[in-house]
Formats: structure tokens, sequence, C-alpha cells
């Protein structure tokens, strides 16, 4: 893929985040694509990531990722994000409802034919489950 391809798929997969449209995420990927989380490990195929999607909106209906600008060097895409949300429902445990989720990541895209072959979010996924309340941190 060229850059400009490249730039493209990614203002796509940005405003599907903004329309928190986790079908029109799912269909930036290929078929068997794959998706590299923290949270889920390695998930592949379209329908598979979009139940990753679909699992992050309903668990923060007001999910918000963001990014600035990414580095290019065909055919890949990296971009650091900023993630915010409010805990609505369960979260790999029982959240305390109505606590908020700030964080900071990065990930890295693999391109072809204007689709994302992989993708690898990299965040910290233990303090995400812990302003959540599922993870519980005692006091040293």
């Amino acid at each position: 893929m060229t850059r400009q391809a490249i730039e493209n798929l990614l203002a796509r997969q940005k405003a599907a985040y903004a329309r928190r449209d986790e079908a029109a995420l799912a269909s930036l990927h290929a078929p068997d694509g794959i998706f590299e989380s923290p949270a889920y490990g390695i998930v592949t195929g379209r329908d598979a990531i979009r139940d990753v999607y679909r699992y992050w909106y309903s668990a923060f209906p007001d999910f918000l990722l963001t990014w600035d600008h990414a580095l290019i060097d065909p055919p890949r895409a990296s971009y650091f994000w900023t993630f915010s949300g409010t805990a609505a429902g369960p979260f790999f445990g029982d959240v305390k409802i109505g606590s908020r989720v700030n964080m900071i990541g990065a990930s890295e895209c693999r391109t072809e034919d204007d689709l994302i072959l992989s993708i690898r979010h990299v965040f910290d996924f233990s303090g995400a489950l812990m302003r959540t309340g599922v993870l519980k941190v005692k006091p040293a």
C-alpha cells in the first residue's frame, strides 16, 4: 500500500472509532486478520475482531479512542493513542459502575490491499482493571 492509501485507511478507522461503529472497524480488517492486545491475546478473523470491539463498546458505552498523527512506513503504520471511557458493565470481571478509565497506548498496523492484516495494541491493561475495580491492590 502507498502512504496515501494507509493514511486513508487510518482516517476511516479514526472515523469508525469516533462513531463507535464496531462493524465498520471490523470491516477494515482482512477476513483472516490478526488483532493482538494485552486484554485478549491474539484474536484471528474479522468476526472475532468485531466481537472484541463490541465487548469494549459494551463495557464503555462512551468509549473514545483518538490519536493525532501516525508514523507510516508502508506497509506499516504506528500511532500513540489516548482512550477514555466510563465503565457501565462487565469488563473482564465485575466493575465498579461509573468508574472512569483514561489511558495511553500504542498500536502498530500491517496493511495490504486497503485492509489491516494485523494490528498490535500495547497498553497498561492491569491499570485499566485496577481503575474499574476488577483488580484489587493492597497497599504495601
